[in-house]
């Protein structure tokens, strides 16, 4: 009897094992719907759904940028007359496929509204005063899209602030200048014009400063080439002064540099810490002409190599060849080192030198620190380009009476 019970349920167990076990069943077949929907979904959304990302776009997003070529930061402008302009140079990233335009602002006021393929223009300022410039893209429906940094610059205009105390001397030579600026074509988007003025009494080229101190002083260097290397001003700048007569011209640059390395000499010395001037001697015949031609010059100098060896000179276009009529005096220190030379103008025949000459002009400071070639150029034209002529700056030659002289007269 008992075996026939326990037959029994058995076989009633085995008729309820499927039953037993439906609800584990049943919940590995949800999870299994469960994942066949996810893959389902999540290739129908975005890749970066599940990663927090967004396709609207804040308005400090990375995918649109726009920043300022010119003004650098802290870039000071010495503007001659109201005649000249500070360039706006605005360099832009990824809204070439977007309706957009770019509101500039100067002092939290806009000054111009500008097309996204057109981000380069000239700002009168009408005085001397510090700035903050910043820019914006903005949509079709005014939206801000991306705001740049503000950058703070200055202007000075030299001639301001003259009164009728200034001696007539002062006077005639800023208005020689503007007379000159106003009247003549020379290229205003690249630097502001550098004046030399003619010396009555040449300078004595022993590397002393005190003969320079009549002449102007031209000190806005920019970084241009390699100028992702470039840190602050104590790590290369320059203070530029130059004359001229009819034998000579003459200059004066003292360089500020944090280590001072020239392990060159010869045609080598481009290699390490020296001076470059590039000179167009026929900038209005050559305004459109990119290359080197038979009016340029292209001369370098070096304040003597790292074993105590001299200064030199060397001309690399169109001679390649030493300048041997050069008189040069370098004096290297801890900080940096000076040049002072004089250039005969038979080393430049295609210069004729006169009153208000006008050149296509720019000189550059190669910066080396410690490694065996060039890591920055810093130049006195926004940017620069060894074999292109036409980003040169100008240089201007006049002649304002003895300024020797007048000084005497006046004190």
């Amino acid at each position: 009897m008992n075996n026939i019970i326990n037959k029994k349920k058995q076989i009633k167990k085995n008729k309820t094992f499927f039953l037993d076990r439906f609800p584990i069943i049943t919940i590995i077949g949800i999870i299994g719907v469960a994942v066949i929907f996810f893959f389902i979904v999540i290739n129908l959304l975005p890749l970066d759904f599940f990663s927090g990302k967004s396709d609207i776009i804040p308005e400090e997003s990375d995918n649109y940028n726009i920043y300022f070529e010119s003004p650098s930061k802290d870039q000071k402008f010495e503007l001659v007359n109201n005649n000249e302009t500070v360039p706006i140079n605005i360099k832009s990233k990824n809204i070439e496929d977007i309706d957009c335009n770019i509101e500039v602002y100067i002092n939290d006021k806009l000054i111009k509204t500008l097309e996204k393929n057109s981000l380069d223009f000239n700002w009168s300022p009408s005085s001397s005063d510090a700035f903050t410039i910043y820019a914006r893209i903005i949509d079709t429906d005014g939206k801000p899209l991306y705001t740049s940094e503000k950058i703070d610059f200055s202007v000075d205009f030299r001639n301001e602030g003259v009164t009728e105390s200034t001696t007539q001397t002062d006077v005639d030579i800023e208005k020689k200048k503007n007379d000159i600026l106003s009247e003549n074509n020379y290229r205003t988007q690249n630097a502001n014009p550098v004046f030399s003025y003619k010396c009555y009494t040449p300078p004595v080229i022993d590397g002393n400063l005190d003969d320079w101190e009549l002449y102007e002083k031209f000190t806005n260097f920019n970084p241009t080439i390699k100028k992702e290397n470039y840190v602050n001003a104590s790590d290369i700048s320059g203070v530029f002064s130059s004359c001229w007569d009819e034998d000579n011209f003459y200059f004066f640059i003292k360089v500020t540099d944090d280590v001072v390395n020239q392990p060159f000499s010869g045609n080598l010395i481009n290699n390490g810490d020296s001076v470059v001037l590039v000179f167009d001697g026929e900038l209005e015949q050559d305004f459109n002409i990119p290359f080197l031609n038979g009016d340029d010059y292209q001369i370098e100098f070096s304040p003597g190599d790292n074993n105590g060896g001299s200064s030199e000179s060397f001309v690399r276009w169109p001679s390649n060849s030493s300048l041997k009529n050069a008189v040069i005096s370098a004096k290297k220190g801890s900080g940096g080192y000076t040049i002072e030379a004089g250039i005969p103008w038979f080393e430049m025949p295609k210069i004729a030198i006169k009153d208000e000459l006008i050149t296509g002009f720019t000189i550059s400071l190669l910066d080396t620190d410690n490694l065996d070639s060039t890591e920055l150029v810093m130049s006195s034209s926004r940017s620069f380009d060894f074999n292109n002529v036409s980003m040169l700056g100008t240089l201007i030659f006049i002649d304002v009476g003895d300024l020797e002289e007048n000084t005497e007269t006046e004190q």
